[in-house]
Order: structure tokens, then sequence, then C-alpha cells
């Protein structure tokens, strides 16, 4: 039964004044009627500052524009953002996010992502969060490079920050809209707010975004009719925000956060399809099930205890929640069967910020503050794996029935769980910053922070059952002893002899082998800094050099097994500028980032394992242009060129390995890998929109289109990026382009936007992942045989939607 939004009441973090806010809004207003560029307020300095006035790569959009751009969560932002990548997984409900080449292929309890993800500047620090809907937002900002100093930890990438909507105590107004597409897509969505004195005001807000799934079932997959198909999604959310002003100088915002996703997740597909096959389609033997639900309360407090000072407390406690199920062979070698499940898991953190800074026109400008956070996480996450016999998946296919029954006596059954029951992190920082006018032209900045980390695993267990699954392909006539111990018996009471089930008990007896310790204790500390000089030689030009540092949290993994941080310095150069009257917004930024001991993911064997490269190096050169040369018409885009390579690094190349006949560890050689090219570093990328108003007389018609480009890019797991013997290209994604269109209609009195939009309008499919599933142990594929699977875009899709603001 599908969930409804219960969640009400209690209040917002904005992240800026609400006189601020309000002086956004006339500005945005203003820069509009006028023909000038939108103007928009951000605070990745910890202040309120004009986007062109702050010193950093970042990008920001209203929510009109979001909304304008079909945007509902940080996935479907990508192109707007240089080098912004968000890659889709399955067995956990998250994402992976990647900038310039840089992210985390960790989504689970063992690790931390790369890019920071904040929701109106509270940290969020599971990659779940990202998965969040937008709406009912003031504005996203996206920071590129380290922010280290001011963000902290896991921020090597960049850092995202979702500002939400602020009450008012001005007026009631509100807004409502629904939009409906194919696939059975239907959102809904609206928001209130409610003065409720001189000095209290209320604003609620919810969401609810429903759709069928993306991938066909194949004949003979095992569903039931009316089952969920995989990329189908059931989202909702609900945000209640209370603004207090105690004082005209004290004053409290407080959020309630809901949010749940009940849909089917997402599955890998063909990443070599056969000419003719449909791509989006699989053979299944396990439907897709989520069930993730996350719960934040938090809380900001501003005193200005006495001019030139201000204080600022930002508190939250965070519980997310998750089961799910998926189809980790994805129906690619049929009569085998490999099902992930996570069966319970909690995530429970509690952070706590302290700010002071300054609160003048004083040359001298400066902000610093104290961190505490804290994380418990618990998890069991299943896989269960069986394989029929030869015999009976010729019979199966012959009758046209479900191409996968259970196994029975003489076939194959074996299991794993990963039990964490305690597993935590409390991370407290110090943190310092500091920027002086030397004069109106030249401005020098310094910061710096202390991060003090303690990782800990109490009692975590991996279960093999029986043993490292070792199936053995079908037709082997010699078994290994761990064949033989994986084969189903008779009389044992249950015809998978070692399958664990959804629910089942995993004890040395129910599992045939005892448990593999996974408890570690982690304590380590890292400095961060950053040193800043700002030239501005007239009002509307801003050009700054910087240096940065930061650093990446080590990971704990499986058995216990640790690695270091990950360290990065950063020098950027930078230029913004305001030019033809303020009609042309024009960002460039340059930048080199030298990584040490980078951290990498990949699944080897079965556990995900993680692992120091030697380091990398990160060149790029960023454009951002907004252009709106009639109060018609509006141009904007942006553009990277990037270089993204590996520097000296040691490794086997486990695709290449299993091509060969070898295995690393033993047979198969350690090459250097310096020089391969970084996942998801497209040498360049370009996204390029435009839009035009024709006045009607009686309204506005505005269509729109924008188009994304991106050279060859390699987007597979792991280091190296050449070719696999017998699979070219594999790894990488070719060259291509994607066309967004879309026409809006609005009447004079601006009571109602009416919009039709088409999104990846040519169905263009592009990979997002690739990885060969037949690498780990326990696939029973021919010694030298390799199924390559990847994760896609979503398909082409339309739709329209009707809005309006009372």
């Amino acid at each position: 039964m599908k969930k409804t939004i219960l969640a009400l009441s209690i209040a917002q973090i904005a992240q800026f004044a609400l006189a601020g806010g309000a002086m956004a809004q006339q500005q945005q207003q203003a820069a509009q009627a006028g023909g000038e560029v939108e103007k928009i307020i951000v605070t990745a300095t910890r202040r309120d500052t004009l986007v062109q006035d702050t010193p950093l790569a970042i990008t920001a959009y209203t929510q009109d524009t979001l909304a304008n751009n079909q945007v509902k969560d940080l996935a479907t932002m990508t192109a707007m953002v240089p080098s912004l990548v968000v890659e889709p997984h399955s067995d956990s409900g998250g994402v992976h996010v990647y900038m310039r080449g840089v992210g985390s292929a960790n989504h689970t309890e063992l690790g931390d992502p790369a890019v920071a993800f904040y929701v109106d500047g509270i940290y969020v620090p599971r990659p779940q969060g990202a998965t969040a809907l937008m709406y009912d937002l003031n504005h996203v900002e996206v920071a590129r490079g380290p922010q280290g100093t001011l963000n902290g930890r896991n921020s090597t990438a960049g850092a995202v920050n979702l500002v939400s909507g602020a009450p008012s105590t001005a007026k009631t107004f509100g807004s409502a809209s629904i939009t409906l597409g194919d696939y059975h897509h239907i959102q809904t969505q609206g928001m209130i707010n409610i003065p409720l004195s001189e000095d209290i005001a209320l604003r609620i807000a919810a969401i609810k975004d429903q759709h069928d799934g993306y991938v066909d079932f194949l004949k003979g997959s095992n569903v039931q009719p009316g089952t969920k198909k995989y990329g189908a999604g059931d989202q909702q959310g609900a945000r209640a925000s209370l603004l207090w002003k105690f004082t005209p100088d004290l004053k409290a915002t407080f959020i309630a956060d809901y949010y749940s996703d009940t849909g089917a997740g997402n599955i890998y597909l063909a990443a070599e399809p056969k000419p003719g096959q449909n791509l989006r389609s699989a053979l299944i033997d396990t439907p897709g099930t989520l069930d993730q639900s996350i719960i934040t309360a938090k809380s900001k407090v501003e005193w200005r205890p006495m001019d030139g000072l201000a204080t600022q407390y930002l508190g939250s406690w965070s519980r997310l929640k998750r089961t799910n199920g998926s189809d980790a062979d994805a129906g690619f070698y049929p009569g085998f069967k490999a099902e992930n499940r996570t069966e319970w898991s909690q995530f429970d953190s509690v952070s706590n910020e302290v700010q002071l800074r300054s609160d003048s026109e004083s040359p001298l400008q400066w902000v610093g503050g104290l961190f505490f956070f804290r994380e418990k996480n618990k998890i069991r996450f299943d896989i269960d794996r069986s394989q029929i016999s030869q015999a009976m998946l010729d019979q199966d296919i012959a009758s046209g029935s479900v191409i996968f029954v259970q196994p029975t006596v003489g076939q194959y059954a074996s299991a794993m769980s990963f039990i964490q029951g305690d597993r935590e992190l409390h991370s407290k920082a110090v943190f310092a910053q500091a920027s002086y006018d030397i004069d109106p032209m030249w401005k020098v900045t310094g910061g710096a922070r202390y991060t003090k980390d303690h990782k800990f695993d109490i009692g975590g267990q991996n279960w093999a059952c029986p043993n490292w699954p070792d199936n053995a392909p079908r037709g082997t006539v010699n078994l290994t002893p761990n064949q033989i111990a994986q084969l189903v018996t008779p009389g044992v009471g249950t015809i998978n002899t070692h399958n664990i089930g959804p629910g089942g008990v995993v004890n040395q007896q129910t599992c045939g082998n005892i448990y593999g310790d996974n408890t570690a204790d982690l304590k380590y500390g890292q400095s961060t800094w950053l040193g800043r000089v700002e030239y501005k030689p007239t009002k509307d030009i801003l050009t700054f050099a910087s240096v940065t540092t930061g650093f990446h949290s080590p990971a704990i993994g499986d058995g216990g097994a640790t690695t270091k941080p990950e360290k990065l310095t950063s020098y950027e150069v930078g230029f913004k500028s305001d030019l033809f009257d303020r009609k042309l917004s024009l960002n460039l930024d340059a930048f080199w980032m030298k990584y040490k001991d980078k951290l990498e993911s990949q699944v080897v064997n079965n556990t995900l394992q993680n692992f120091n490269a030697a380091g990398a190096s990160v060149k790029g050169v960023e454009a951002e242009w907004s252009y709106r040369p009639t109060s018609a018409d509006r141009f904007s885009g942006n553009a990277t060129w990037l270089k993204a390579r590996y520097d000296d690094f040691l490794s086997c190349d486990v695709d290449a390995a299993r091509a060969n006949n070898q295995s690393c560890g033993t047979t198969a050689p350690t090459v250097n890998v310096g020089g391969a090219t970084l996942k998801h570093a497209p040498t360049f990328a370009a996204t390029l929109m435009y839009e035009h108003d024709f006045d009607t007389g009686k309204g506005r018609i505005t269509p729109r289109a924008s188009a994304h480009y991106e050279s060859e890019s390699f987007v597979g797991s792991g280091a190296f990026n050449t070719d696999v013997p017998g699979h070219p290209g594999v790894k990488q994604q070719k060259a291509y382009t994607t066309l967004d269109l879309s026409v809006r209609y609005e009447p004079l009195n601006k009571a109602y936007t009416a919009e039709l939009f088409v999104n990846n309008a040519t169905d263009k499919a592009v990979k997002y992942d690739a990885i060969e599933i037949c690498t780990q142990t326990g696939a029973p594929c021919q010694p030298t045989q390799q199924i390559w699977a990847a994760y896609y875009n979503n398909p082409r899709t339309f739709g329209g939607r009707v809005s309006m603001k009372f």
C-alpha cells in the first residue's frame, strides 16, 4: 500500500536573513523587467553574497528556473552545472555524484560521498539524501572544487546546498502545480505561507511524484501481474517551516522535513546490446522493491548581541531507514539467480554548528565556528545465489514458462550476509576565515580548519553460506570442494539449502560457516586551509586566485580493512563579469587539482573494496554565461574542458585478467595505470539553452530549447579505461548530444503558467556506469566469458505542467 504524506509543521532553516531574501526577490524582478540577468544571493562563504560577487566557481538557480527545466532532483539538473554527473544505482536507493571527474563509487555504509550535500546549510551524510525531491526552494547552489575550510570533510569535489523557501510575516501567499506525462507520470505540489502574527510565520509545502517504470519485463520473467517495473518512481515529501522573531536581534527558524521513496529502484541493462534488442528490457526473477524514508528536524538561531557581531546556531537530527530488494544478475545468465536485499537499515545523525562572525562594513570581515557531528549506522544486507541445471533450463525455455525456478537436489544454492549492528562516526572541527579589504579593488582572504574524526565498527559480521560462492558453469563434471558444499542436499528441510531468504535467520547452523569479523577502530585528524586574493577593477568585474586544500575521510571496509585519507591541493584562477549594461554575465574558471592517496572503490570477489590510488591530477577550464540581448531573448549555457588523469598507480586490471583467463593476485600482471583518464571526465562538455518570449496581446508564449553535448568519456569501474579484450568500447560512452524542448504560456495577469515539454527528445541512450557482472567469484560464467551491464539515463519523456501563484 502506498504511503501518504503525513508530515506537517515545524519549520525551516533559511540560509539568508529574511530581509536579504526579500531584497533578492526584488532584484530578480527588476532584472527581468529591464532585460538584465537574474541576481541570486548565495551563502557559500557563510555570508549572503550575490553569485557574481562570490569568489568561487559556483552555480545557482532559483525554483522558477528549476521548474522551467523540469528539475525535480539533483540528477535532473546535471546539464545545468559544469562537469556535474549523477550516476544511479540499484541496491541502496542512492547515487554517485561526480564533479570535475571526481566522486565516490561507494554508496554503502562503508563509504562517504566526495561531493558534500547540504539542505539549508546542514550536512546530509548519506548519498541517498541527494535523491530527495527539490521543491519550494529559494534556490540551489553548487560550489565546485574543494570546500574544506568552511564545509570540512568529504567536499573534495564540491558541495551542493538546497536552500528552501523562507517563511514571511509580510502576507499570506502560496503556490500549486500539477504535472502529467507519459509512463503515467503525475506530480502534484503546493505551498502556503501564513503569517501568524507580526513576529511569527508558518510555511508548509508538500510534493508527490510518481511514474511507471522504464524497463519492460521480457517473456519468462518471474513476476506477478501488476509488479512495478524497474525505474518506477513513487516519491513524496513534506516540509513545515516556522519563523519566530523573539526580538529585533534574536530570531529562530525551525523545520520538520519528511521524504519517502517507495519506487522500484534501478537495474543494470545490456552494455553491449545485440542488434534489434530492446535496450530497456530485462529478464527479471527478482522484482525491484524500495521502502526508504528520511525524517529530519532542524533549527537555526540567529542572535546579534551587539553592533558588529552576529552569532548563529545550526542543529539537526536525521533518521534514514531503508529496505529494498533488487535483481543483481539482471537476467543476463538465464537459470542463474542473484538477489540483493537490504533486510533492514537505519542511519541516525546529529549535527551541531556554532558560528560567530563580524556584522559591519569594516574592511575586516571574519567568521569562525565549532562543528560537531555524530552518525550511527546499522544495516543487514543479504545476497542469495542459485543455479538450476541445464536440463531444467532447457525445459523451461521450451515450455515458455518462468525462466528461473527454485533449485532442487543436486543444484547450487549459496548466500552471503553482511550485518553491521553498530558502525559510528564522531567528528568535531574548529574553523576560522577572514577577509581584508586592502583598498576598494584588492581583497585578501585566509582560512583554516582542523577536523578530528573517530570511525569504528563494533561487532560487524560477514557471513558466507557455506563459503564464498564458487558456482560451477553448467555442464562442469569435476567439482571443487567449495562447489560440492553448495549443492542442495535432500532431507535438510528447505529446498534452497544455503539460501537465506527474506527474513531468514543467519547463524552458524543455518549458514554452515562461521562469520568474518568486521570490527575496526580508526582515528585521524586533518588540517585544511585556504588562501585567496581578489581584484575588482570595476564594480562589474571580479577576478580572484586561490589555493585551497581538502580531504576525504578514510574508509572502513569489509573485514575491518582501512584506508588512508584522500588529500587534495587545488589552485584556481577565476573571472566574473556583468557586461553590456548587465545584460551578459560571463564567468570563467581555470583550476589545477592535485590529489594524493585518492580513494577508489571496486567490487572484487563479491566484496566492496576501498583502496588508495597513488594520486591524480585534474586540470580544466569552465565557462558559464547568461545573456539577455533583449527583454524577450535569453541565451545561457556552460562549457568545460577537462584533463583528469591518474598519476603513477600500480594496480591489476580485473576485467582484462578475466578476459585472459587470469586472476589478480596470482597470474594476472600488475601494471602502472598512470595517465589513465578518471571516470566521468570527458575532455569537452557544453550545454546551450535559448528561449524567446512571443507577445500575443493576451499573454506570452515562450518556446525553449536546451542541448547538451559531451565528448567520449570513461564510465567503467576501477582505474583501467583501456579496451577489454573482446569487448571494444564497453567501458566508454561515445560522444553524444541530448535535446530538451518545451513551450510555456503565461497570461498578462500571470494567474497561471501552462507548459508542454519533451525531455531527451531524440531518445538518446547514455551510459552512466559499466560493470562486468561475471568478474565476481560465484557468477557461473565460463572462465573467459564476460557479460557487461550498464546503468543508463532515462528514455524520452513528455508531459505538461500547470502552475499558479496566489
